[in-house]
Formats: C-alpha cells, structure tokens, sequence
C-alpha cells in the first residue's frame, strides 16, 4: 500500500502532461497562450487554442482582442515584431471569425517563424493574430 501512493501521483504527474489541449473559447485560448487571466484593459474577443501532447510546447493560436495603443506598442516592441512586406495569404485552417479586414498593419516575427502573423490597428488597439510554433 505504500508504494501504491507514488505511483498513483507519478501515473497522474505523467498522464496529465500528455494531454492535447483544444478550445475555441476566447478567455481560455487566451490564458492557455499567455499563462495568465486578461488584465484589466484587454478583452478578448475571440480565441482558438490547439496545443500537442507533446513536452516540446507545439501550438497554434488564434485571438481577436481589444486593447489600448500603449499594450499593442509594447507587444510589438517586446516580441521583436516587424512589418511583413509580403503578400499575406488566407491561412487555409483559420476559424470563420477570423477575417484580417483591410487597413490592419501586419507584422511577423523578425527571427525566424513558422509563419506567425499579427494584424494590428495601433491606433485602437485591435489586434488580430495567428501564432504558431510547431
């Protein structure tokens, strides 16, 4: 019996961390990306999480929110983002509320990327992305 105690956590411990997360519920999408509940000042509009089983962190994310200028200014500032100069194509898996509409600057990771994108009014503080890291 008491053996059986370790090795009920250590089953638990090892079976949890090897679970597929998947939500298309915004407020979740948003906190399994950034680990943390919104702050005050940004609301979450709409949000898609996909995250492998795997230990190495493989995850894609879909988020609509609404913030101030000054949260977006230090978003791309923080994540080293710059301007994307080529043409942006329709990611092909997108959910049907996520539709970049024209007059949103778009920015892409400046080191490499599997293809990241971050659509952003920096005036408003609305921003439209799709993350990936496979």
């Amino acid at each position: 019996m008491r053996n059986l105690l370790p090795m009920l956590f250590l089953s638990a411990l090892l079976f949890s961390s090897c679970m597929e997360k998947h939500t298309s519920d915004a407020e979740e999408a948003f906190e399994y990306w950034s680990g943390m509940t919104p702050k005050s000042g940004i609301k979450i509009l709409n949000g898609q999480y996909w995250e492998s089983a795997h230990w190495t962190k493989e995850y894609k994310v879909y988020l609509e929110m609404q913030t101030n200028p000054e949260w977006v200014a230090a978003f791309v500032k923080q994540n080293d983002l710059k301007i994307k100069t080529s043409d942006v194509t329709k990611l092909y898996d997108s959910p049907d509320w996520f539709q970049p509409r024209s007059g949103l600057k778009v920015y892409e990771p400046s080191d490499f990327s599997q293809g990241s994108l971050y659509f952003v009014d920096e005036k408003t503080g609305y921003i439209l992305f799709y993350e990936i890291q496979l």
